[in-house]
């Protein structure tokens, strides 16, 4: 069973899942999910995980980066483009120096109120869906941080800037909470995901190299390989002898040689560089969380 992930870049229109529908057609490698959901009308990196690789997902990277153009002077109601109109402002006369100070006052943790068409959950539901029938439901605050929020033009009406945040982070939400800061309201007018999951735009393929890629059956070129698509984490090396234990689930001895951090994930790799498991440190030994095997790195 072949496992391992893939950075594409989604363009604007079908959603994830959709896109997850496609690549699970064209490759027919099985079990196939993503990491990080982009709204419908976003574009950009979108991480496709194949097979055990999807059990992975929850120890990539969670932080995130976009490019986004907000347009101030009208509302939608799903806060981005393709939204219905609520409501249209005159833009009042602010120059790029308002802008960026706007902009550094959203800079640190704080509690974002989601959009209220979004894909959070309420009650086993997803919000765009209560949505749909007429159903509203105010989405409780969660805790975000914005890192960086970087000015890049100001053109009335739209103001173009580079966001890094933390997951869960709306953008969509930003933009509403931009309008409010000026009095004329705003939506989201465009949106890319330059990160997500240690992946950066540079290096994810297009729909288009994609399908020319899977039609000259070269898509072990472009495969990521789990031990690499976790390469933010530290990795301890075991010999094979302990190899069938570490597979067997079994915790292990911390290795006197090396200096092991707590409350870190590591990668456990055998001598080949492949990923056996996930483990984490616990009293003297180290403990599985997710068991892999070597197998699960062949290349297509």
């Amino acid at each position: 069973m072949i496992s391992g992930m893939l950075p594409l870049q989604k363009p604007a229109g079908p959603s994830s899942a959709a896109i997850v529908g496609r690549v699970k057609r064209l490759t027919k490698l099985g079990r196939v999910g993503h990491a990080g959901t982009l709204d419908p009308a976003a574009e950009g990196v979108l991480v496709i995980a194949f097979n055990r690789a999807t059990r992975l997902i929850p120890f990539l990277p969670t932080d995130k980066s976009y490019h986004a153009i907000v347009r101030l002077g009208i509302t939608t109601d799903s806060l981005d483009a393709v939204g219905t109109v609520q409501q249209k402002k005159k833009v009042p006369d602010i120059s790029a120096t308002d802008i960026a100070a706007a902009l550094q006052r959203f800079v640190g943790p704080q509690m974002q109120k989601p959009p209220l068409i979004s894909a959070r959950h309420h009650q086993g539901i997803r919000l765009y869906q209560r949505a749909r029938m007429g159903e509203v439901i105010e989405p409780t605050p969660t805790a975000i941080e914005f890192y960086r929020l970087q000015l890049l033009s100001w053109q009335s009406p739209d103001i173009e800037f580079e966001v890094d945040c933390s997951r869960g982070t709306y953008i969509r939400s930003l933009a509403r909470d931009l309008g409010a800061c000026f009095g004329c309201g705003a939506h989201l007018y465009r949106l890319q995901r330059t990160l997500c999951s240690g992946f950066s735009l540079e290096e994810s393929l297009s729909w288009e190299s994609l399908e020319n890629i899977l039609q000259h059956g070269c898509l072990s070129e472009v495969m990521v390989s789990p031990a690499q698509a976790l390469r933010q984490l530290p990795d301890l090396t075991v010999e094979k002898a302990v190899q069938q234990a570490v597979q067997n689930g079994c915790r292990i001895l911390l290795p006197e040689s090396k200096e092991i951090y707590r409350d870190t994930w590591y990668r456990i790799l055998d001598l080949q560089g492949r990923l056996l498991a996930i483990a984490r440190p616990e009293a003297m030994e180290m403990k599985m969380e997710r068991v892999l095997c070597p197998s699960d790195e062949e290349r297509l």
